[in-house]
């Protein structure tokens, strides 16, 4: 599996980061954001919904679990810092068969069980703010050929950028 690291210098980073994200997702795809409080999880789902023209604009979902918006795709925007963790995704409703025809956007998802192994039409991204102020990095695995050409092709825009394989 893939694995690529990026330091997000700025907002505009983050933006960049979340319009090639965006532009490669396919339905039935899900994102998994992780990180910690402030690491930019919302940040980068408001990215991801503005880049598929998300009606109305995504926000934190927080105290509502899953807000739903139209766009290019349905979109499906979770917040699961609200369940405990080991919470059935299915069983608390976080995904149904809706969304095979758009995206959800998981943010918290290690609250969660049962949202599919990383990779094909799982994308799981971990963010962390660095000690630099405003910097953070972007760890992201089960990334498609398109979104690693994207990212690539942007890397002058969006920060430093490392490709690899993971060794789990």
């Amino acid at each position: 599996m893939n694995v690529v690291t990026i330091t997000l210098g700025s907002l505009a980073a983050t933006t960049s980061l979340g319009a090639a994200i965006g532009a490669s997702l396919r339905p039935g795809d899900r994102v998994l954001l992780a990180g910690d409080l402030g690491s930019g999880k919302t940040t980068l789902a408001r990215a991801i919904g503005t880049a598929l023209h998300a009606e109305p604009e995504l926000t934190s979902p927080t105290f509502i679990l899953i807000s739903e918006h139209s766009g290019d795709l349905p979109i499906w925007h979770v917040d699961a810092y609200r369940l405990p963790v080991g919470s059935d995704a299915l069983r608390a409703g976080v995904i149904d068969e809706r969304q095979q025809h758009g995206v959800t956007l998981i943010e918290w998802p290690e609250h969660l069980v049962g949202l599919g192994e990383v990779g094909a039409d799982v994308l799981s991204i971990h963010l962390e703010t660095a000690t630099d102020e405003g910097t953070r990095t972007a760890e992201i695995r089960g990334a498609r050929p398109e979104l690693l050409a994207a990212l690539s092709a942007a890397s002058g825009s969006t920060g430093q950028i490392t490709m690899g394989d993971a060794h789990e």
